[in-house]
Order: C-alpha cells, then structure tokens, then sequence
C-alpha cells in the first residue's frame, strides 16, 4: 500500500537540543489509556513495547530532508506489523514540508514514525506517540477537540470511526489476551555510549529551567 507522510501542527511544549538523542519516553501508561478509552469499547488495544534499539547515525538526529526522513525509516527493525518509533534530536521537514516547528513525522498508512525526544518527554508526549501511531493506523487529520486534531491540544479522544479504522489496521493483532500493537523503540545515537539510558523521570528533570518555546509535530 502507498504511504504518505504526514505532519501536524504547534504545541508549546518543553525543547531542548542536544549533542545526541540519549533518551527515550514510551508513556505506556497514558498510551494504553488512550488505546482503550470508552470509544473502544469491548475491543481496547494493549500497546506492547519491545526491547530498545541503539542505532549510531550522527547524521539522522537532525532531520531537515525527505530523504534523511527516508533515511530513518529504512531502519525499520522486525517484521511488517511491528511499529517502529525513532527518538532523534530535532525534525524541521515532514510530508514536503520543511518546518522548524515539526516535532514528530510518521508515515500514513505505515509502520513508522520519528519524534524529538524532548517533546516525548514533554507534557503533551503520549499525545504526540498516540497522534502518529494513529496515522501508522490509518487515521488522517481531523478538526476539534480529538487526538488526530492537526495541533497538539491535550485532547486525544477517538471517534467510533476512527476506531473502526484502528481495528482494521494489518498492525493491530490479536491473542488470547486481546487486542494489541507491538512497538520497537529505536533510539538513534551520534556515537555509542556505555552508559545507561535515563529513565523517563531522569530525563524529565534535565529539563526542567529550559526555554518554553513553540514546536511542531509532525
């Protein structure tokens, strides 16, 4: 199937960047909330993360060009219905778009997508995860108070459409168990390095003080 890419728009939200990617947030708490909210109904989806992945590419952790977009998709770990998220440092370009305000890129329909790691840490973090997840998932971009809203606006409910659609996505699984997407963390890196990823808390408190300013996902 043809994919697309497809961005979306302001938030404020915390940013910071840095000398290389060096953390992850997965917000899997706030990611299944938002993956088994009352629109779900009997049919709320598990989201499953994977080990994380370190891949040095000093290159990709500043993206401003379809192809460097290209370039970190390429790098897909598993299999087809597996999602890939990568944590970079800052993404200006998106869908043909160059865009310094972007936070976030994923592909429509796809099984990637890309994120600052700054902003996943951020606030509106598991907003910015679920909203590409949700084009990966087949959803586009809809107006009001919804989480494929094209801005960032802390409000991440779903239609039953919209749901309808999720459920129809070849990325969504099932097993005993129920519903579920499995989701490998790719964590891109300027050089490798021997000590430990910061927990999210960690990674959250270097960023307290720092400049508020106006970003983008995409």
């Amino acid at each position: 199937m043809l994919k697309t890419i497809i961005g979306i728009c302001a938030a404020i939200l915390l940013s910071v960047n840095t000398a290389q990617a060096a953390f992850i947030t997965l917000n899997e708490p706030a990611m299944d909330s938002i993956f088994s909210q009352a629109s779900f109904g009997s049919s709320a989806i598990d989201i499953r993360y994977g080990a994380t992945t370190e891949i040095v590419a000093p290159d990709l952790l500043t993206i401003t060009t379809g192809a460097e977009v290209s370039s970190v998709f390429g790098l897909h770990v598993g299999a087809a219905n597996v999602v890939n998220f990568y944590f970079i440092d800052t993404l200006s370009f998106c869908g043909g778009v160059f865009n310094t305000g972007f936070a976030g890129c994923g592909e429509l329909p796809g099984n990637d997508f890309v994120v600052e790691s700054s902003i996943a840490a951020g606030g509106f973090g598991a907003e910015l995860l679920a909203h590409e997840l949700g084009h990966n998932l087949g959803l586009g971009h809809q107006g009001g108070g919804n989480l494929m809203n094209s801005s960032l606006n802390g409000n991440t409910s779903l239609t039953a459409g919209q749901v309808a659609n999720i459920l129809a996505s070849p990325l969504v699984q099932s097993d005993s168990s129920g519903f579920f997407i499995n989701i490998n963390p790719i964590l891109i890196l300027a050089e490798a390095v021997s000590v430990p990823v910061p927990a999210p808390a960690t990674a959250l408190l270097m960023l307290l003080g720092l400049l508020v300013v106006r970003r983008r996902a995409a």
